[in-house]
């Protein structure tokens, strides 16, 4: 089995809690990559109480001076960068007339941009060997729609940019795919919206983060080697049957 140095932003985040755990079950050497270096190093402790192989490190994804940085730290700590997971984002509850310019740039800034700038920097190093893989944290918002139009079009653009960047990676033995989730169990969803979970979710439940780790470990892996472009839906079924309002308001 091929080990992977593998990068994970957001790393801190509770989508990441079973991403982080399935990669080190794996076998990968994850490398725990936050904003906050407290909750970069609290992700790498956890993965390495489990018995895993873990990192920490500090970024501003959206800077490109801190991701380069990263690059620097990454090589003289660990060495190359053989798969890169993006799952860095964050969700801005406002509609149209409540965003500004502002709000709205720093949500694709996080979600969209710092993807981007994180494969720019850690491309050549996949080129150069010959390997790599890519997985972006997208969701089913990106697809669908969604009633806070900043996240549904930063990761329409993040799925995308995973379908465009095949032309980039033509030949290279590098793959580049993006999984949806659909309602995942974390912090970040509100009760609200886990309520309508039974009559939303064709499977009745929501998705736990270990179910996303899942996913993106057989992504990493050599039976998924020809999996490329594709943006993978974990959804429970929603994408299917998805209404934007309720019934009562169609």
């Amino acid at each position: 089995m091929r080990t992977l140095n593998t990068l994970i932003t957001g790393a801190g985040g509770g989508m990441c809690r079973g991403i982080n755990r399935r990669i080190a079950e794996a076998g990968h050497t994850v490398l725990c990559v936050d904003l906050d270096s407290e909750r970069a190093e609290a992700a790498a402790a956890a993965v390495r109480g489990d018995g895993g192989k873990a990192f920490a490190f500090a970024a501003d994804v959206t800077r490109a001076d801190d991701v380069a940085s990263l690059r620097r730290e990454v090589l003289e700590q660990v060495g190359p960068v053989q798969a890169i997971v993006n799952a860095a984002g964050v969700l801005d509850r406002k509609m149209l007339l409540d965003h500004d310019a502002e709000s709205f740039a720093t949500v694709l800034g996080i979600n969209l941009v710092g993807p981007f700038a994180v494969i720019r920097e850690f491309a050549q190093d996949m080129i150069d060997a010959n390997f790599g893989r890519i997985v972006n944290v997208s969701s089913i918002a990106g697809t669908t729609g969604y009633p806070y139009p900043s996240y549904a079009a930063s990761k329409a653009g993040l799925s995308n940019l995973t379908r465009s960047l095949l032309m980039d990676f033509w030949g290279t033995g590098i793959t580049v795919n993006s999984v949806c989730p659909g309602v995942v169990d974390t912090p970040m969803v509100i009760q609200e919206v886990r309520d309508q979970v039974p009559n939303k979710v064709p499977t009745g439940r929501i998705v736990e983060p270990e179910e996303i780790g899942a996913l993106v470990a057989f992504l990493l892996s050599d039976d998924a080697r020809s999996i490329n472009g594709a943006d993978l839906m974990i959804d429970g079924g929603a994408t299917q049957i998805f209404r934007l309002f309720d019934p009562q308001h169609v």
